[in-house]
């Protein structure tokens, strides 16, 4: 189901949120793509793969924007919400945050085909699926607003969803642990890599910390927003 077509059936701010959030978890799945062509060679083949799923990223990224839009115009001074404003914006600017972050390595990894060594691969796909994880933790925090609202912000649910941002928390520091042991084997290969791939990967390592670090924040601020409501 397109944009237009979900949009005529959300109700409320937060159904946006989830839409919102679906569009953010379908720029990560054409990254995931573009990750693995990346990592799988260093040829022009696969770069131009790489160009066609930026592509394919940019558009959930631009609907994801949209979707954003829509949210802010509905937050009407009128209308009555169960928690505070700001907090739920900053929920959707952090969690739009992972969107964009996802374009900008997607665009960046357009730049050149890059051969890896086996030992920075390896770390680089442990890396990867453990920012993914945590990406996929807070899609399903934010799918529980549903319940949460339900609830009122209390309850089983919201237990459940604090265990959650723990999980998250505890991923977001393994993601810190294998980006410093990767920069760090970088680093003792850097002789293997001409200055501009060694430039690029470097950034690269920094880009990807970034999936998890705001799944984190979104989680974080959540939390916070559980805390005031129990």
């Amino acid at each position: 189901m397109n944009y237009f077509a979900k949009l005529l059936l959300v109700k409320t701010p937060f159904d946006l949120l989830q839409l919102h959030m679906e569009k953010v978890v379908a720029c990560l799945a054409k990254l995931s793509e573009i990750f693995t062509e990346f990592l799988e060679g260093g040829d022009d083949a696969h770069l131009e793969k790489i160009n066609q799923l930026a592509i394919e990223v940019s558009e959930y990224e631009h609907e994801a924007d949209l979707v954003k839009n829509d949210i802010r115009k509905s937050l009407t001074k009128s209308f009555l919400f169960p928690i505070d404003r700001n907090n739920f914006l900053e929920i959707l600017t952090l969690q739009d945050n992972i969107a964009d972050i996802a374009e900008e390595i997607a665009n960046f990894l357009m730049i050149k085909p890059l051969t890896i060594p086996t030992e920075v691969k390896e770390l680089l796909r442990a890396y990867i699926d453990k920012n993914m994880d945590a990406a996929s933790v807070i899609k399903g925090i934010v799918l529980s607003f549903d319940q949460l609202l339900e609830a009122s912000f209390g309850g089983p649910i919201a237990v459940k969803v604090k265990e959650k941002v723990d999980l998250l928390a505890f991923k977001e520091h393994e993601s810190n642990l294998l980006r410093r042991k990767t920069i760090k084997t970088l680093f003792r290969m850097g002789d293997q890599f001409d200055p501009p791939s060694f430039m690029l990967l470097t950034r690269l390592i920094e880009d990807i910390g970034h999936i998890a670090h705001y799944a984190e924040k979104v989680a974080l601020r959540i939390e916070m927003v559980l805390d005031v409501k129990t």
